[in-house]
């Protein structure tokens, strides 16, 4: 088997987007040219020695030693030029202005200082390569084409659902036997447990997920329940998520007495199937002591539980019936085919190429059986030349026998994907936990603190981010999408074995702790994660706090004497924080902060002096009764999230880089015109109060039909509404063409606007109109092709 290569993705995404902010500096700035040129060029030459680093095994201490001061230093190269548009951003806001990043106007003093720092930083990347050369690195690569990188010698949350465009190849003599041992034990025992046991990647979710629909489907039981179960083997929790399945209104619900009787009131005199998912725990007391619980639920016989696990020690302990577990086989290299190809023609059935055809079985067959490899597999080889098929078919990979084979050969999908910040967005994506549904929109904005999304070709960084995000899809490294109503993909998860993989390629930067983690050699890490870990005195020790760049903690990092230099991104959601230090604008290089779910009081006044926020989210926060007087300062801030309708910010027409306004009100302190001010708006808006808005012209000026929205909620209040203006108001309020979301609640206009019958919302697939009671009659509606919902009261 071949050794253990560098990889050297990261640090050449980090060159390149440093080398980027030198250039735009260059475009820019008067009077640092001579050295940022030179700062350009030093790190061009590096990325060249990169590739030499790459085919470096991982014990060649002087590579290692090389990369490490490279990525300090690189990292430093970041720091100081974000610094100097921070200050610009800071004299700008003076002056009550708003201008390019590097645009010139600073004090000569501050220009020489900077000069300085960059010169500093030259200096060091020119021990770098002197570095370089003594190690020997970039002579044998100035004569190597450019390749993919050489193959180099844990949270999973799932739901019932299969994806829409999921077609289960090849299981269903397994699910026949399953539903077999489930419809035989009804009638026969109170509770009779069936484990689907195998390794990972073999499709146990998957066959469960068939299993539940079918059961639903048939009516084989009066509820069916679904809990991923994973690492936390938590009585409490488990049944907690029962009686959530049944009833969202006791989601708060923790003590068990509780869970328990409204369990049984819930599913007295009902059978109950329920699906544990991707279970690990192997300790028999604690499994005794839930299957205690299931048995009180009810005592009617034909209640069932399918189990999922990779360990046959839990299924022998869980199943309650001799031969009652199932472990499913391996496919067929046909099956795999059939997988490779649904992914590489994108679910659409296209003609592939007899020569592609040949490859591609080929390449199925080295998959083993295993159906997670041939889905990622295949979405590796769409768009890819037979040249590319054929060098993943010769691939040393499939040479190797050891137990990580599986993940050896999701390696080589990684090292194809087709950018380095491509990677570095997977990768980043080891800071979530095993069983953590990630948010779509919440880890596009998260790559964008990190400086991993650049704009360019008029594209904005959201944009790029959303490409990403939908290679990954593509790739299958994400899965189990959910959708909202109007078909916008709104989160995902990861396989255990695709987690596996994003811890492994990360390991040199993310540190996700865990409860009783061993730290060691953790002074490199810029990504913590903190939220599984109680002893945050410990991790902070462990790591370098001024190398980091990432912070997720459910306990207060302010409370300590950690000193954070370089933080783009802060989470402190359902945190323990209640305030936040007017220290905070220190941490100038701040890009997102998250504070929801908090009892958090007040946001200091200090925050506004963070001029690169991008992201400010405090969802949920009850106790905070008012934000700081001058938000308008955040002149970067991109995405507002928040929940409570008295938040809106003052004078927030001049926040003209907002892409996300959940909520406006308006009234005395807020005039709808102020969101005419607001030209980069998208996704969803709810306007209150509408009734305060006196005629169409006034209406108009919220210029909502150039705003591409998605979702738009029109509100009246009750307070002295009257149909005077209502038609005038709505008629005004025209959406954009490619709304896909339109709700109308407490109108009092007797008929609805033109434009309802008009315009061509051919993407509109949700139409809600909630309290309209003086409405004479629905709205002729033109032409709704997508139209999916039509709701009215």
């Amino acid at each position: 088997m071949a050794a253990e290569l560098f990889l050297t993705f990261s640090m050449e995404a980090t060159l390149t987007r440093v080398s980027s902010i030198a250039a735009e500096a260059i475009r820019l700035a008067w009077g640092l040219e001579g050295q940022l040129q030179k700062l350009e060029e030093s790190l061009t030459m590096i990325k060249a020695k990169l590739k030499d680093a790459a085919r470096r095994p991982v014990t060649d201490d002087f590579a290692k030693l090389w990369l490490e001061k490279l990525q300090d230093v690189a990292y430093d190269a970041e720091d100081v030029l974000d610094k100097f548009a921070y200050e610009i951003l800071r004299k700008d806001q003076k002056k009550g202005k708003v201008r390019d990043c590097f645009s010139l106007h600073n004090p000569v003093a501050f220009r020489l200082n900077m000069g300085q720092k960059v010169k500093e930083i030259n200096g060091s990347l020119d021990e770098i390569q002197k570095l370089a050369t003594r190690f020997g690195l970039g002579i044998a690569s100035q004569h190597v084409e450019s390749a993919p990188e050489v193959i180099r010698d844990i949270d999973r949350e799932t739901d019932y659902l299969l994806e829409s465009s999921e077609v289960v190849v090849g299981r269903d003599n397994d699910v026949s036997k399953i539903m077999e041992l489930l419809i035989g034990s009804i009638g026969q025992q109170v509770l009779s447990v069936v484990p689907i046991v195998g390794m990972a990647g073999l499709g146990k979710t998957t066959i469960a997920k068939k299993i539940y629909q079918l059961a639903r489907e048939k009516n084989h039981f009066d509820v069916t329940l679904w809990v991923c179960v994973s690492n936390d083997f938590s009585k409490g929790r488990i049944l907690g998520e029962m009686l959530q399945n049944v009833d969202e209104t006791t989601s708060r619900l923790s003590n068990l007495n509780a869970i328990m009787e409204n369990l049984k009131k819930k599913l007295e005199k009902k059978t109950f199937f329920l699906v544990l998912d991707d279970v690990w725990n192997e300790d028999r007391d604690k499994w005794d002591d839930l299957k205690e619980q299931l048995l009180k639920i009810n005592s009617k016989n034909g209640n069932a539980v399918v189990v999922t696990t990779r360990s046959k020690q839990v299924a022998d302990m869980m199943e309650t019936s001799p031969g009652s577990q199932h472990e499913p086989g391996k496919l067929s290299d046909d099956q795999c085919w059939s997988i490779v190809k649904q992914k590489v023609s994108r679910g659409g059935g296209a003609i592939i190429a007899s020569d592609l055809e040949s490859i591609g079985k080929q390449i199925a067959k080295k998959c083993g059986g295993i159906p997670l490899l041939a889905k990622v597999l295949g979405g590796t080889l769409h768009g890819k030349q037979a040249q590319e098929w054929q060098s993943i078919l010769n691939s040393r990979i499939w040479d190797s026998q050891d137990a990580k084979k599986a993940l050896r050969i999701l390696r080589l999908s990684f090292d194809y994907l087709s950018s380095p910040t491509l990677k570095k967005c997977f990768a980043y994506c080891s800071i979530f936990p095993k069983d953590f549904k990630i948010e779509r929109e919440e880890l596009i904005q998260l790559w964008m603190a990190e400086g991993f999304l650049r704009p360019s070709n008029g594209l904005r960084m959201e944009d790029i981010g959303n490409k990403c995000f939908n290679d990954l899809l593509a790739n299958s490294f994400f899965q189990d999408v959910e959708r909202n109503g109007y078909e916008i993909v709104t989160s995902c998860k990861m396989h255990d074995l695709v987690h596996d993989l994003a811890l492994q390629v990360s390991k040199s930067e993310a540190l996700n702790l865990e409860a009783d983690s061993v730290v060691d050699g953790a002074s490199h890490i810029h990504h913590l994660n903190l939220i599984s870990c109680g002893d945050v005195e410990s991790a902070f020790r462990a790591v370098d706090a001024r190398k980091l760049r990432t912070v997720f903690s459910v306990v207060d990092v302010f409370n300590g004497s950690w000193k954070f230099k370089s933080l783009r991104t802060l989470k402190l959601q359902e945190s323990d924080i209640i305030e936040l230090p007017d220290s905070i604008c220190k941490l100038r290089h701040l890009r997102y902060l998250d504070v929801s779910i908090t009892s958090i009081r007040a946001l200091p006044e200090s925050i506004t002096k963070l001029y690169h926020l991008e992201t400010l989210r405090f969802i949920y926060c009850k106790s905070l009764e008012k934000l700081p007087k001058k938000m308008r300062n955040l002149v970067s801030l991109r995405h507002l999230h928040f929940d409570d309708p008295k938040l809106v910010p003052a004078e927030v027409r001049l926040l003209t880089r907002l892409q996300t306004l959940p909520l406006f009100v308006v009234g005395p302190d807020h005039m709808v015109e102020e969101l005419g001010c607001l030209k980069e708006l998208r996704g969803g808006l709810k306007i209150c109060k509408l009734d305060q808005v006196r005629d169409k012209e006034e209406a108009e000026k919220a210029k909502l039909r150039e705003k591409r929205m998605n979702k738009l909620v029109f509100e009246w209040s009750d307070e002295g509404n009257s149909s005077a203006n209502n038609e005038d108001v709505l008629e005004g309020l025209q959406p954009h063409p490619d709304i896909r979301s339109l709700t109308i609640k407490g109108y009092m206009g007797e008929n609805f606007p033109s434009w309802m019958s008009t315009l061509q919302l051919n993407n509109l697939m949700k139409l809600s109109l909630n309290d309209c009671s003086k409405s004479r009659n629905l709205p002729t509606l033109g032409c709704l092709p997508r139209l999916k919902i039509l709701k009215g009261n």
